[in-house]
């Protein structure tokens, strides 16, 4: 009890120098507070939710200081942070991320990076093996508050009714497609893949394929994109890769415009390397259109 009694006493003013007007004293606090969360007399906050409610919010504040250092040693701080977060609590620190990333008046870039510090130090499945309790529950919290938020649109918190929030990953009509919320995805599919529920993984390749289906977005947006397709293909059962490649073939025979078919092989290329043994079968479908995009012929089918 003597040891709980102390960190919470360190805790409690390392969070009141966060409002310090010296931005050293502020960096120093969050340095303090780095070493306490990986201090193992602080586990008792998985237990303790106004405590560890406390602590997020002062991370949160911390993300949006006006000084580098501080922000970034504010994103170290979450990754030993989200194994001190009772489920609750690590919910409610995911939507308020997420929320921030609509932000029109801040760098959009510190809460998506921040989500993908989260993501990364939450338990994972382990192949080969059944996902631990602690896995599960972690996606338990993404999918039900990060996966809706990348897909969106979803109601929105405020009480105006019929009114929505976008997703992270629709186009925003002055800052365009994020790839940093391309990167939180990519994050979320490589560390929960295999839990991943299919409703999910087509909800999750519909936003990306519409911004691959885009010819106004940006060459690292769509590439990036491609990474986040490539990833998702791993976790398709086959009845699901089978819809994805008859959506392939609809949209190579729609007539898509240059830049729109360059972005289809692509597609095809990406996943044929990301996944050749599932993909394999699939070739002969898509090869021909491929040719055809490179203004070569398709002599005879691919074996």
């Amino acid at each position: 009890m003597g040891d709980r009694q102390a960190v919470q006493h360190t805790l409690n003013n390392l969070l009141h120098k966060l409002d310090d007007p010296d931005p050293d004293m502020r960096y120093m606090s969050l340095n303090d507070l780095l070493g306490l969360l990986n201090n193992p007399n602080s586990s008792y906050l998985a237990h303790d939710q106004v405590s560890a409610s406390k602590l997020a919010e002062g991370l949160l504040k911390a993300l949006d200081d006006q000084h580098g250092d501080v922000q970034n040693q504010a994103l170290k701080c979450l990754g030993p942070l989200v194994h001190r977060l009772p489920f609750e609590n690590l919910a409610s620190l995911l939507e308020k991320l997420t929320n921030l990333t609509a932000s029109q008046t801040i760098d959009t870039s510190v809460p998506n990076t921040a989500l993908r510090y989260i993501v990364t130090a939450l338990p994972r499945p382990q192949a080969g093996q059944n996902p631990s309790q602690e896995a599960t529950s972690a996606y338990s919290a993404v999918s039900r508050v990060l996966i809706p938020r990348l897909t969106g649109p979803i109601p929105s918190p405020s009480s105006r009714r019929g009114s929505v929030v976008k997703g992270m990953l629709e186009k925003d009509p002055s800052k365009g497609f994020s790839s940093d919320a391309i990167d939180v995805l990519i994050q979320v599919v490589t560390c929960f893949g295999p839990l991943l529920q299919e409703a999910e993984l087509t909800a999750l390749q519909n936003s990306v394929m519409s911004i691959v289906d885009n010819d106004t977005a940006g060459t690292v947006v769509t590439k990036r994109a491609l990474v986040a397709i490539s990833a998702l293909v791993l976790h398709f059962s086959d009845h699901q890769l089978n819809l994805f490649v008859k959506d392939l073939t609809k949209k190579f025979n729609s007539q898509p415009t240059m830049i729109h078919q360059r972005h289809l092989v692509a597609t095809v290329g990406s996943i044929a390397k990301s996944a050749p043994a599932k993909f394999g079968p699939y070739l002969p479908t898509l090869a021909p259109f491929v040719f055809s995009a490179l203004g070569e012929d398709a002599v005879a089918p691919v074996s």
